[in-house]
């Protein structure tokens, strides 16, 4: 049964431009791969509340698979891993604002996505091995595969022209 309040919220609403397929599509990819790196990001952030004692223990095996560790302080070590974690979920919560808006065909979303993707390529630059090398093969591929994903989200920004002016409370003339 419609009521006036119904006909009145309605009226305010106006039409509701479509959201194209190819766009919805990025969106849900893009929901899925935040959620996932928001777990991951999450449960590696947990490396801050490790004890000292459980560290020595995990260390043991850390330096008997990967011998290239042994001169490095696993405090040190815990704790940066801890750090980025912490970083990158914060950036990926970021992500996915911007994911959220854009999906709500709101523009601002896309650039809060493109400075959060960005910006999570690089926090890793800071972890480094025994040697002073980094492994730039993963960051050459996730960077190359948010730029892809970046300029697919741009080829679809002229349907995001909604302003963020709209609330959940509609307030009444």
């Amino acid at each position: 049964m419609e009521t006036i309040l119904d006909n009145q919220y309605n009226d305010g609403m106006g039409d509701q431009p479509a959201r194209p397929e190819f766009l919805k599509i990025l969106c849900i990819l893009s929901f899925v791969a935040s959620g996932l790196m928001i777990l991951i990001y999450g449960i590696g952030s947990m490396c801050l509340g490790i004890s000292e004692q459980m560290i020595g223990n995990a260390w043991e095996k850390v330096t008997e698979s990967n011998p290239q560790f042994a001169n490095m302080d696993a405090m040190e070590f815990f704790h940066a891993v801890g750090m980025l974690c912490v970083y990158g979920l914060i950036a990926n919560v970021f992500s996915l604002v911007g994911v959220i808006m854009m999906w709500r065909l709101e523009k601002i979303g896309f650039f809060i996505y493109v400075i959060a993707e960005l910006s999570t390529n690089f926090l890793s630059l800071d972890i480094k091995g025994s040697e002073g090398t980094s492994s730039m093969g993963g960051m050459i591929f996730s960077t190359v595969i948010d730029l892809v994903f970046i300029v697919m989200y741009f080829l679809n920004l002229k349907h995001m022209n909604k302003k963020n002016n709209n609330t959940f409370i509609q307030s009444g003339s």
